[in-house]
């Protein structure tokens, strides 16, 4: 009898165990992370003090836009969980390969690196905050 009382609390409590919990880990949906940001890069291990503005597009566009809003660069981006890898080259001559590798901080912040070519941390940091 006792182990029939035992094995019965056991099934009960099973559902509990083993309830779906919330992964903190699952991606931001890509709508949240698509639109203009505006902030800083920075050279190395310095603090982003540069003026910088991506517009992550729907469908894996992204832009290098001046202060103006107008695009100087564009190119492609993923997702790859939470983080957002772009590469893109400038409209102009020398046309310049950039690449970034972003995602979104507890603030609503992006924050992440960016690089030559096709290294997104050869470059230096960046922290942008969403336009509206």
């Amino acid at each position: 009898m006792k182990l029939l009382k035992t094995l019965s609390l056991v099934a009960l409590l099973m559902p509990l165990i083993f309830a779906c919990s919330k992964n903190s880990d699952s991606p931001a949906p890509p709508n949240a992370m698509e639109g203009k940001w505006v902030g800083n890069y920075g050279f190395d291990n310095e603090a982003p003090s540069h003026y910088f503005s991506l517009n992550i597009k729907p469908g894996g566009v992204i832009q290098e836009l001046n202060g103006l809003g107008v695009a100087k660069g564009g190119g492609t981006w993923t997702l790859q969980g939470n983080t957002i890898k772009g590469n893109y080259k400038m409209f102009f001559a020398p046309y310049n390969e950039y690449s970034v590798s972003v995602s979104l901080n507890a603030n609503g912040q992006m924050v992440g690196t960016w690089g030559y070519d096709k290294d997104p941390s050869d470059g230096g940091k960046v922290l942008m905050s969403k336009s509206n």
